[in-house]
């Protein structure tokens, strides 16, 4: 295995997709080498079955060795923050810095989380939702959840965003990540205080969709890590705030010694 440079290994979101990160990679513009693979049950990979953290962790490394990476900076947004923590974990060696973006932390699961992994009445609700958001984002409502979401975000992305992410197809993969947020997360977490490399913890300052602390306790709960709050913005970080994590990419990254 042999390593090209400085590489990215960018994991996405719950819905989403690799393609999520496209502005990141041009805000980068070359400084190092950007992996946004499709986690399996998402975009190319939706007739495959999606699995927790564990299981996506596996999965990142395997991205890392079919590319001859040995190490890269990983981030994390959203769902996907807590691949990278069980990455960290599980693949130490692979990991060179982290950095969390809109990452789910100690303060999930939510109580609306646990109705979401419901079998039955978690289900129809996530149904119903997916069906709602791929509307309201069609037709650029941006109200309520929503302008937390995807506030400053290109409209033509949103549009990519909700024909790519929120289709019936997605929903098995939706419940199986949403189940294992409640049954595997707290066991992530509990690697916390073992991680012992450089970590960037960022959070829009109007993110409704991870729960206000949960940036905050990551950041003190990681020894090596360090918290920023972006003014202004909600929770879809790679595509309204690519400059700032393409930034804290290429820092983390010279606090790794790269």
């Amino acid at each position: 295995m042999t390593d090209r440079g400085l590489t990215l290994l960018a994991l996405h979101g719950q819905p989403g997709t690799g393609g999520d990160f496209a502005v990141v990679a041009r805000a980068l513009d070359g400084r190092c080498r950007v992996l946004a693979p499709d986690r399996p049950g998402w975009g190319s990979r939706t007739g495959e079955r999606a699995g927790g953290f564990a299981a996506g962790a596996d999965d990142a490394a395997a991205v890392l060795d079919r590319e001859g990476v040995e190490r890269a900076v990983v981030l994390g947004f959203s769902w996907g923050g807590g691949v990278a923590l069980e990455l960290a974990r599980r693949h130490p060696d692979r990991v060179g810095a982290l950095v969390l973006a809109a990452s789910i932390g100690p303060a999930e699961p939510t109580r609306a989380d646990r109705m979401l992994a419901l079998p039955v009445a978690g289900r129809a609700i996530c149904a119903g939702g997916l069906a709602a958001a791929r509307l309201a984002l069609r037709r650029q409502v941006f109200h309520g959840i929503v302008a937390g979401g995807m506030k400053g975000v290109d409209p033509a992305h949103v549009r990519g965003f909700a024909d790519r992410c929120l289709t019936p197809a997605v929903l098995d993969s939706f419940m199986v990540e949403q189940r294992a947020l409640v049954r595997e997360f707290p066991d992530v977490l509990s690697g916390l205080g073992g991680l012992r490399i450089p970590t960037v913890v960022i959070r829009g300052e109007r993110d409704r969709m991870i729960a206000p602390s949960s940036a905050r306790r990551l950041a003190e709960g990681i020894p090596a890590a360090e918290l920023r709050i972006i003014p202004g913005a909600g929770h879809y970080l790679p595509g309204a705030s690519a400059a700032v994590l393409a930034d804290a990419v290429t820092a983390v990254a010279a606090r790794a010694s790269w």
